[in-house]
């Protein structure tokens, strides 16, 4: 590290210090060994030192003071449950981006310098005002020279190297934080801080949410109830990103749903069955669908926004999500119990303890149809137990689960009689219907002949690559011997008795066929004479063995 970057680390380690002590966080300041780092007047405060009541709160005011890498920290946390308590998550997803506008004439350097043209190049309108203005970018209305209405995300200039210097910072806050904080020695930190700097890049990354936006524009191709963004290729690059305008209204903006003549119940079921068809029909789906993503037009449709943190499923995780809706349908509550442990795994833990509190979350919908049953408030209290056990679940499945939570809450604040159960309850059952159809069937078959097709080609790939290594010396087996002399004993008497057995049924043949082909008795009854000796002889061994163990 030189000394430029060094003198910018402990620069920004001491604001943010002085930011946590500032919020209520004292406590934690000297716990973290950063008391160094404040200024004199605050080291004298001791007011400051308690341990503060309600740490969230204070915290998530602290990571709206110190910006950016912060704020989209405290959103990203908020969507994963699995890592922090649900209390946390509730509170940081009060977070809002509230940052200054780029000026436009950095708007337009940006984007004259990433498109290698002119703005007047490409766009016969392009807005100075933005619609609107976050930590990582802001968005600009415009038109094509074709005359298509278009917008454009821009990047924050230097966004970048600031967050990953931030970032760097955070790994080290997480070292020192579960070193000296004994409420968090259970928790990896550092796991998280990583977590976080993958969703950043991605988020940063405006091509491949390009990528993502193309990807649901084709799955809802023809969807009439449904718009998507149309991507516009060559006007977008890692730092620019120019979509089709959608011109719609919020979907908690009451008042201007009326004037687009909107019926509130059909866009809430328009909402649920677009979200269904992403988890279940496609497995990708947009996992923070909270009201300022989601737009409503004319005509009751739907339409998404931001693109930047989505959601996969593999047909494994989908199969299994949809045998866990069935068997809430049938109400088999064992079988529901089953497939949510089937969603994870739970390393040296209490497994017994995850089973019990799992089984008391499910039996309080014994007896009640899925239509009762509040599956989002099922799959918190799910993902809450899983936090509790260190029960390891898919990262995408717990996206999901916060998906489902969104989607349920954005729906009843559109309408009050919204009930996603009774949705997926109503989708179970058409799933039910075609898996007992004939394409379903076949599709099943198909499925399986490709598995052993794809296995048939791999492997001579793979019989060589294991040749290679024998060749080289490379192959090492680990084999582990345990009572081996007992089990080959038992092997042997066993291969002996099957042998035996099978001598004396070729005798009993033999014998049969030469006495009905050839009429002779003496070589008939001589291979009935040694089979009944043999059999015998067999017999008394099994018997002996067997007296000898009890």
């Amino acid at each position: 590290m030189d000394f430029k970057t060094a003198f910018r680390d402990f620069k920004r380690i001491k604001e943010i210090s002085g930011v946590l002590f500032k919020q209520g966080l004292g406590y934690y300041v000297h716990k973290m060994k950063l008391k160094h780092h404040l200024f004199l007047s605050a080291k004298e405060k001791k007011n400051k030192l308690s341990e503060p009541k309600n740490v969230a709160e204070n915290l998530r005011r602290a990571m709206d003071e110190l910006g950016p890498t912060f704020v989209k920290i405290g959103q990203f946390l908020s969507l994963r449950p699995d890592l922090i308590p649900e209390s946390y998550c509730k509170e940081f997803s009060k977070l809002q981006d509230d940052v200054s506008e780029i000026p436009f004439k950095e708007v337009k350097k940006i984007v004259e310098t990433e498109l290698k043209l002119k703005l007047t190049e490409v766009f016969s309108v392009f807005n100075e005002e933005p619609i609107a203005s976050a930590s990582i970018g802001q968005v600009h209305k415009a038109r094509l020279l074709n005359g298509e209405a278009v917008v454009v995300k821009v990047q924050r200039p230097k966004i970048k190297p600031v967050i990953e210097a931030d970032i760097d910072i955070l790994y080290y806050l997480a070292d020192l934080a579960k070193k000296h904080i004994e409420a968090l020695k259970n928790y990896n930190l550092r796991e998280v801080v990583k977590e976080f700097e993958r969703y950043t890049k991605e988020e940063l990354d405006y091509l491949k949410e390009g990528r993502n936006i193309d990807r649901f524009y084709s799955n809802f191709t023809g969807d009439e109830t449904v718009k998507i963004p149309k991507i516009y290729h060559d006007f977008t690059t890692s730092t620019v990103l120019t979509m089709g305008h959608i011109k719609g209204v919020n979907v908690d903006d009451k008042d201007g749903l009326k004037e687009k003549g909107c019926t509130e119940e059909i866009v809430a079921a328009n909402l649920a069955d677009c979200f269904l068809k992403q988890v279940f029909e496609f497995g990708f789906f947009h996992a923070d669908p909270h009201p300022a993503n989601v737009f409503v037009l004319e005509n009751n449709v739907v339409a998404l926004l931001d693109y930047g943190i989505v959601g996969k499923l593999s047909d494994e995780h989908r199969e299994k999500l949809t045998n866990i809706m069935m068997k809430l349908v049938r109400r088999d509550l064992e079988g529901v119990l089953d497939g949510f442990l089937a969603l994870g795994m739970i390393e040296d833990g209490d497994k017994e303890g995850l089973k019990h509190e799992l089984n008391n979350m499910l039996e309080e919908y014994a007896g009640t149809s899925i239509q009762e049953v509040n599956v989002p408030k099922l799959f918190e209290e799910f993902l809450d137990i899983a936090s509790k056990y260190s029960f390891k679940i898919p990262k995408d499945l717990v996206l999901l689960g916060k998906a489902i939570i969104t989607i349920e809450g954005v729906g009843q604040g559109l309408y009050p009689g919204f009930n996603l159960s009774r949705k997926l309850s109503e989708y179970v059952e058409e799933v039910e219907i075609e898996r007992k159809g004939v394409v379903y069937l076949m599709k099943k078959i198909g499925g399986g002949i490709k598995s052993y097709s794809d296995l048939i080609f791999k492997m001579p790939k793979q019989t060589s690559r294991i040749l290679e290594k024998l060749e080289e010396g490379e192959l090492k087996v680990e084999f582990q011997h345990k009572e081996l002399d007992n089990l080959e004993r038992e092997i042997d008497r066993g291969s002996n008795r099957v042998a035996l057995s099978v001598l004396i049924a070729a005798l009993v043949v033999a014998s049969s066929l030469t006495l009905n082909m050839t009429g002779s008795k003496f070589f008939s009854i001589l291979g009935f004479t040694i089979a009944l000796i043999l059999s015998l002889f067999l017999a008394i061994s099994i018997y002996n063995e067997r007296t000898i163990r009890v």
